[in-house]
């Protein structure tokens, strides 16, 4: 029975660890797991995605996992197999079935690229007090505890008119900021979020500048409205993202769960998308797949149905290169890929090269990008 947890816990543990769900203690775990059964991770991870998968139904596709993991622990049970072929084995209809819905999901342990190295940016976040004084955040700072410890308690102030603090995340890494009624907002590379130390007792504002993905707490007395430079999304208890950079001509508002309205006008369902064109203010509404955005903020790059040069303007904001093509048509041309986060954009271009599409020429801080077929 001993043998048998293992190996089930193995399995499951390789499964998180493909999905980009596992914890540092689990990987920990992971490694010494497998080393005691002789397990090659990078063997498996690599064959096991190196696959374009094309999904239906999520929710048959949840019931066939459920259905997969029992032959998996069914299968486990059996003397003599080799635990590895049955982790390959399982491991890539698990994942097929439970987690990847369209598109590419493309995975390599390790990827040689040797004169190609792009590394990531430093990651450099800075909370900006109402004085104009500013600090560099750690990975672990609480944005709250910092204004706490540098602010007079409510209680003693001689006006109940809260100060204003500017979150602004630079490059290379996203940062998600808890505000003080238990929203969370994940703030994207180039992004600057202004809010109040504390809310009102009738309001909540805060004012956005780039990308954030907002799960907003619901109190009914008091509307959230997130502010950008020209759209405004009110809301009572959600999850949606905004972009709203200055260099682009569009205000995107797609709507995850709940309900938004924009502008006092446009209402948006689950699953659409708000454009507000800048120059004629005019909003367009689409239908969208809103769980990319989840997944986006939950580490994972994710482009759905996105052209080549809007994916490589959103890389760029990462990892700091320039780009060019060789052909201005390979701009428009769309892919849907899924990509987890990695530090090196060497990595991801040998990942996305995968599809044929495309190739890198890669000098100094430069890339071009050229047609995959010729």
């Amino acid at each position: 029975m001993k043998e048998y947890y293992k190996s089930t816990r193995l399995a499951r543990l390789l499964t998180k660890f493909v999905m980009q769900d596992i914890s540092e203690g689990e990987k920990k775990e992971l490694v010494s797991l497998a080393r005691k059964a002789g397990v090659n991770i990078q063997k498996i991870i690599q064959d096991v995605a190196e696959k374009e998968m094309t999904l239906g139904n999520d929710d048959a596709e949840i019931e066939t996992g459920k259905k997969v993991w029992l032959s998996i622990e069914n299968e486990l049970k059996r003397p003599k197999r080799h635990v590895g072929r049955l982790l390959l084995r399982y491991a890539a209809i698990i994942i097929v079935c439970l987690g990847l819905s369209g598109g590419f999901y493309l995975y390599m342990n390790q990827v040689d690229d040797t004169g190609r190295e792009i590394v990531l940016l430093e990651n450099e976040t800075v909370l900006e007090f109402p004085s104009g004084h500013s600090v560099v955040l750690t990975d672990k700072t609480n944005v709250l505890d910092i204004i706490r410890q540098n602010t007079v308690p409510l209680e003693k102030k001689s006006t109940s008119a809260p100060e204003l603090y500017k979150v602004r995340v630079l490059c290379g890494a996203t940062r998600t900021i808890i505000l003080e009624d238990s929203t969370t907002v994940v703030l994207y590379p180039g992004s600057e979020l202004q809010f109040p130390e504390f809310f009102s007792l009738d309001e909540r504002s805060v004012m956005l500048l780039g990308e954030g993905y907002f799960n907003v707490k619901r109190d009914s007395t008091r509307p959230f409205t997130v502010n950008t430079e020209q759209v405004s999304i009110e809301v009572l208890g959600t999850s949606f993202n905004v972009r709203a950079y200055k260099e682009e001509q569009t205000i995107e508002t797609v709507l995850v769960t709940g309900k938004v309205m924009l502008n006092g006008t446009t209402v948006l369902q689950p699953n659409q998308m708000a454009i507000f064109d800048c120059g004629n203010r005019q909003i367009k509404v689409e239908e969208v797949n809103a769980d990319v955005y989840r997944e986006r903020s939950r580490g994972m790059f994710v482009f759905d149905n996105r052209t080549l040069d809007e994916i490589m303007h959103e890389f760029s904001q990462w990892f700091g290169f320039e780009y060019s093509f060789e052909d201005s048509a390979l701009k428009n041309k769309k892919f849907r890929l899924r990509l987890p986060h990695m530090d090196r954009f060497d990595q991801l271009m040998s990942l996305m090269e995968k599809t044929g599409e495309i190739r890198f020429l890669v000098s100094g801080n430069h890339i071009k990008i050229k047609n995959g077929k010729e």
